[in-house]
């Protein structure tokens, strides 16, 4: 008998960003999946207050089709189907982006083994090494789970 454990993932906000934007691309392609529960990803209190105020901000600016309503049920979404990340240790690793220290943190006290990105280059810094943390982009990770 073989048990499945889904691979446990953080999402930059960039990711959902892009996903409201486009239904194109892997971002959207990324959102499509989590019903599936192909991974499991994690959210903590702080990532989520980013994710709401860029997810509103997007659909404010008129950059997105979608309007209030539709932007809160995408968060609704988010919650549900998300696991809940208390943070247990703080961790800064100085990345440029004081959001990018977040996401990293929150993939820490989740035992992520992957950031999904757009930004990889953000998240590519020597003393993150020891975490032995993945920084995939959208496209690459939906690659591999829908293998």
């Amino acid at each position: 008998r073989c048990i499945f454990k889904p691979v446990r993932i953080i999402i930059d906000t960039c990711v959902w960003v892009a996903a409201v934007r486009s239904r194109r691309g892997a971002s959207f392609a990324l959102l499509s999946e989590i019903p599936h529960r192909r991974f499991q990803f994690g959210i903590s209190v702080a990532l989520f207050l980013e994710y709401r105020a860029k997810l509103v901000e997007t659909a404010a600016k008129g950059q997105t089709r979608l309007n209030q309503k539709q932007t809160e049920t995408i968060l609704s979404a988010l919650t549900f189907y998300g696991t809940k990340v208390p943070i247990y240790y703080r961790l800064r690793p100085n990345l440029k982006d004081e959001n990018d220290n977040m996401v990293f943190e929150c993939a820490a006290n989740f035992g992520a083994s992957t950031i999904i990105t757009h930004n990889v280059q953000d998240f590519l810094e020597p003393e993150l090494e020891a975490y032995q943390i993945e920084i995939l982009t959208p496209g690459e990770f939906i690659k591999r789970i829908r293998r």
